[in-house]
């Protein structure tokens, strides 16, 4: 099997090294290491570009974006150019991690020797290098003393299992779902798509033993809340619609594609999210009421109903 690295970077000049040896050195050499800058105002495309000519890398690419994407659109786009080439798993990488040397020779192993696995993730150890860091809450597999634990079926929104760069990736995969993720679901995080969708299609599972060490600092870009209380009405409006609205709708038609059982149930979602984004944009607050009364089954949280309806209060500044 071929292998690609896909790696965004964002101001990481003082970061990415570490990461960058621990790619260069695993024991199964990556085929390609396709790494996209986001518009860094510091070194780090200079720094990245002379350690690949020092280190005569071959199959290792940086381009800077254009404009600012901001982590989720960056890591779709590195997903479309994982497409152009010839590899056969794709591991996704932040700029600021350490992977343990066999991580993809592991990964890479379980996925010829498994089939019915299209997605696999995997434990990390945390370093907390400051108080201000977030952490995150991993999901805890009921069967995590085997080698092996499937992905349980998530029909809500889940905000993933493991981090994004612990994840092994067959391409084709990859093309179920990068087809219909539009440029203005912007607010859609990959791992989760990536995770949540491979438990309704029953292809995920999770290596249970760590593969490598997962730097959580003040910087981190992800395990920020996107909307609290004190947002405005337009940014609510844009999370329900770039975040909710665009997994649903990806979810659907893939499991339509596939022909899962699942495929009217994760509809019905979709419909449900497009009616409570349409009334979030109303303005109306007795609009907002009268959808909770009417889909109170399709909230998972009295948290979301809450939140519709202290926006739906909300007056914007003009």
């Amino acid at each position: 099997m071929k292998t690609a690295v896909l790696m965004a970077t964002y101001n990481g000049e003082k970061l990415v090294e570490k990461q960058l040896e621990s790619i260069k050195n695993q024991v199964l050499s990556p085929d390609y290491v396709i790494i996209r800058d986001d518009g860094s105002t510091d070194g780090t495309v200079q720094f990245v570009r002379d350690y690949i000519k020092h280190h005569n890398l071959v199959g290792w690419t940086i381009t800077q974006n254009e404009k600012n994407l901001g982590w989720r659109l960056n890591f779709r786009q590195l997903l479309i150019d994982s497409q152009n080439t010839d590899a056969d798993v794709i591991f996704l990488s932040d700029q600021d991690d350490v992977w343990h040397l066999e991580k993809n020779k592991k990964q890479v192993e379980i996925l010829s020797s498994h089939s019915e696995i299209e997605v696999l993730s995997a434990d990390t150890e945390f370093n907390v290098s400051t108080s201000e860091a977030t952490v995150p809450t991993n999901y805890v597999f009921k069967d995590n003393t085997q080698e092996l634990s499937k992905f349980p079926i998530e029909r809500f929104y889940k905000a993933g299992f493991r981090q994004g760069m612990t994840l092994a990736i067959k391409k084709e995969f990859i093309n179920r779902f990068l087809k219909y993720w539009q440029e203005d679901y912007n607010l859609l995080p990959h791992d989760a798509l990536i995770e949540c969708l491979a438990g309704l299609l029953e292809v995920g599972y999770n290596l249970n033993e760590s593969v490598a060490i997962h730097n959580r600092h003040e910087t981190n870009a992800s395990g920020r809340a996107v909307v609290t209380l004190k947002s405005s009405k337009a940014l609510h409006i844009q999370e329900l619609y770039a975040k909710y609205q665009g997994y649903y709708e990806i979810v659907y038609k893939v499991l339509q594609d596939n022909n899962s059982s699942l495929t009217q149930v994760e509809k019905n979602y979709y419909e449900f999210t497009k009616r409570r984004v349409a009334n979030a944009q109303s303005g109306n607050l007795w609009q907002v009421i009268l959808q909770q009364f009417k889909d109170w089954k399709e909230y998972e949280h009295r948290s979301s109903q809450i939140r519709d309806i202290l926006f739906a209060l909300k007056k914007e500044r003009s």
